[in-house]
C-alpha cells in the first residue's frame, strides 16, 4: 500500500508526493492540466507552499476511473 492510501481525505499532499507514485505524469503535465481545469486546483498554504487535499485528488481519480469504465463498456456494447 502506498503512503497516499493511508492519509485521511483532509490531509494535504505536495506535488512531489503525487508525481510518479499517485499520478503517472510529469509536473509540466500536472500544471497544464490544472490550467486547463482538467485537474483540481491546489490550495495555497503559504509562501511557496502549494498542496492538494487528498480527498480532492481521490475524487478526481475515481472520476477518471469511472470515465474509463464507461468507455470500455461502450466499446464492448
Amino acid at each position: 500500500m502506498h503512503q497516499f492510501d493511508k492519509l485521511p481525505d483532509s490531509a494535504f499532499v505536495r506535488q512531489s508526493q503525487l508525481l510518479g507514485s499517485v499520478l503517472p505524469f510529469s509536473g509540466t503535465t500536472l500544471w497544464r492540466m490544472v490550467k486547463e481545469a482538467k485537474f483540481p486546483l491546489p490550495v495555497k498554504l503559504g509562501a511557496g507552499v502549494t498542496a492538494w487535499r487528498v480527498g480532492t485528488v481521490r475524487a478526481w481519480l475515481r472520476e477518471r476511473e469511472a470515465s474509463a469504465q464507461k468507455v470500455i463498456v461502450g466499446v464492448d456494447s
